[in-house]
């Protein structure tokens, strides 16, 4: 948890100090920050996904690691009680494809045809759950969807979750 809770807050303290640009019309802005980029063109972008049965709606939010050709990720994240599910791609060719992904340990080498998910926050537990190589249940993209079907993700303590749901983003 305390991991989660770092990353977070650095994640956070990049976008606090980004240079937000917006269009005429104001609908697009975007946070850029030392090859950190998220994307908040759109506040009303909204998904459900559940852990365990329990459901979860929150905020839909992409973000670019390393520019536009680095990591992409996806995240679902829910104010009260705080939950956050994040979705890491090799770029986002990947996450705007078609198919079944593979589970990938790893949230900072993701290579070609693996995406790295993982569950956090206050309402999921102390510790973060993530996909390991024991993960089972899909994960496929659809366009700009990300569909996952009975995924069990895992803490260090190898406790599960599984988690549903379809993120558009």
């Amino acid at each position: 948890m305390k991991k989660t809770i770092i990353v977070f807050a650095v994640v956070m303290l990049f976008i606090s100090c980004g240079d937000k640009k917006k269009t005429a019309s104001g609908e697009t802005t975007s946070t850029e920050t030392k090859g950190l980029t998220v994307d908040e063109s759109d506040d009303s972008k909204t998904a459900n996904f559940t852990v365990d049965g329990a459901s979860f709606a929150g905020k839909v939010s992409t973000q670019h690691f390393g520019g536009e050709s680095g990591n992409f990720s996806v995240l679902c994240q829910q104010d009260e009680p705080f939950a956050l599910l994040q979705a890491v791609y090799a770029n986002e060719k990947e996450a705007t494809g078609s198919g079944e992904l593979k589970a990938s340990e790893s949230a900072y080498n993701v290579g070609t045809g693996d995406v790295n998910v993982a569950l956090s926050g206050t309402a999921i537990g102390e510790k973060e759950f993530k996909t390991t190589s024991a993960s089972t249940g899909t994960i496929s993209v659809d366009g700009k969807k990300l569909i996952l079907k009975d995924l069990k993700l895992f803490d260090s303590d190898k406790k599960e979750k599984v988690v549903s749901g379809t993120i558009a983003f």
